[in-house]
């Protein structure tokens, strides 16, 4: 039942595990076609990870991005260009082993007692986002970024994650393009 709450609430982007970010983004693109002269673009397949509200706040960030570095958002029918999101998530395990620091040996103040380990697996879910981007005209795939990390499930640090997550994702969008980078 775990897995079901998680994959329906997918609330992707992150957890601040040891207070640092962990999101992992990555971004390909076809060097064969020139980005400059495309400024509008339709969403073809919206995201659909079971959550309403994340979905919304997803189609938001990336109009966000898409925005600020003028594209525009148009009819279908009147597009240069038309986004697919999907998104998953895969479940993982680590294993945390602890040591209590005393043990056989000197300490520094007198020599210590039996050495006490302990271990326990964590299981935790990874969740990813994907945007494609694809010419209308020749209907190819001209762009994909991918952000990655683990799910959290304290929805202020969501936000916060999925916004860093998909800015970095569109950080150096249109590719070639002269515009600064968001970071």
């Amino acid at each position: 039942m775990r897995n079901v709450w998680n994959a329906r609430h997918l609330l992707l982007f992150v957890l601040l595990l040891g207070g640092c970010a962990r999101v992992e983004v990555r971004t390909d693109y076809d060097r064969a076609v020139n980005f400059s002269r495309f400024n509008t673009y339709a969403w073809k397949r919206l995201p659909d990870s079971g959550n309403s509200l994340l979905n919304g706040r997803i189609v938001a960030a990336v109009d966000g991005q898409l925005f600020a570095r003028g594209w525009r958002k148009v009819p279908v029918q009147q597009a240069q260009t038309v986004l697919a999101a999907s998104t998953t998530t895969q479940d993982r395990q680590r294993v945390e082993t602890h040591h209590n620091n005393w043990g056989p040996g000197w300490h520094g103040w007198g020599w210590g007692g039996p050495v006490m380990t302990t271990s326990r697996v964590v299981t935790y879910t990874v969740g990813t986002l994907i945007i494609d981007i694809y010419d209308v005209q020749s209907r190819n795939a001209i762009w994909r970024g991918t952000a990655s990390d683990i799910i959290s499930n304290d929805p202020a640090a969501l936000q916060r994650s999925l916004g860093e997550g998909v800015q970095r994702m569109f950080a150096e969008f249109p590719p070639g393009s002269a515009t600064p980078s968001l970071n």
